[in-house]
């Protein structure tokens, strides 16, 4: 479904990106590992066009969207989380999930991500600023969902979180998985993402160093001590 091929992105003169590939299927979840200043983020910055590659492709459905603008691939069917969670603190929960409510057709409604995170319910009258990190990050996932995507690019959703609620934030996206999401899933938490996720890439100094299974990275003690630091 997404397909990225050989992306070389800049900031600036600093050369962040070297030749990264990688395949996501449809209904499948994919992880991108690695430590900090590895290069994930700005692999999900490139795809959704907010950092564009000076070489490489990125083609949706068989579609080049390379260098497109955020507005047109969330058209598309890419709905981006990113590691800022992106929240408007004075608005209250529902109306952050109602700006962007309906804007695709589909099966993720209000009601719907209500039922998927019930504190966002017990909550919707409460601002953004007033919510725990938890809440803040159930609203930011819930908010992608509501647009309706077909693929979902989720940058470090357990960042800074008590491992209670990376838990129930592991729960909640198991969910998601099995009602047929697509999902690009940027982490650190190396349990987290492999509990998780169909295929691992890792990628280190900006490149793609490894990639297979949850079961294969296990055998690899290489891997996951010079790329991972486990």
């Amino acid at each position: 479904m997404l397909e990225v091929e050989n992306l070389h992105t800049y900031y600036g003169p600093s050369h962040i990106l070297h030749g990264v590939s990688l395949s996501v299927p449809e209904g499948k979840v994919v992880a991108l590992l690695g430590r900090n200043g590895a290069g994930k983020t700005t692999t999900l910055r490139s795809i959704i066009g907010l950092t564009p590659p000076r070489r490489g492709h990125v083609r949706f459905r068989g579609e080049d969207i390379t260098g497109a603008r955020p507005h047109r691939l969330a058209r598309l069917g890419l709905s981006y989380m990113p590691e800022t969670r992106g929240i408007f603190p004075s608005l209250s929960v529902e109306e952050n999930l109602t700006l962007v409510a309906g804007r695709r057709e589909g099966r993720w409604t209000l009601e719907r991500v209500y039922e998927l995170f019930p504190r966002l319910r017990e909550r919707r009258r409460n601002g953004g600023a007033q919510l725990s990190g938890g809440e803040q990050q159930m609203l930011a996932i819930a908010r992608a969902l509501l647009l309706n995507p077909e693929v979902l690019l989720l940058d470090e959703p357990t960042e800074g979180l008590a491992p209670i609620v990376v838990r129930d934030i592991r729960e909640r996206l198991a969910f998601v998985k099995e009602a047929g999401m697509t999902v690009l899933l940027v982490e650190q938490n190396f349990r987290f993402a492999t509990q998780l996720a169909d295929h691992l890439y890792v990628l280190g100094k900006g490149a793609v160093q490894w990639s297979g299974t949850p079961a294969e990275i296990e055998a690899e003690p290489g891997v996951l001590h010079t790329w991972l630091g486990v």
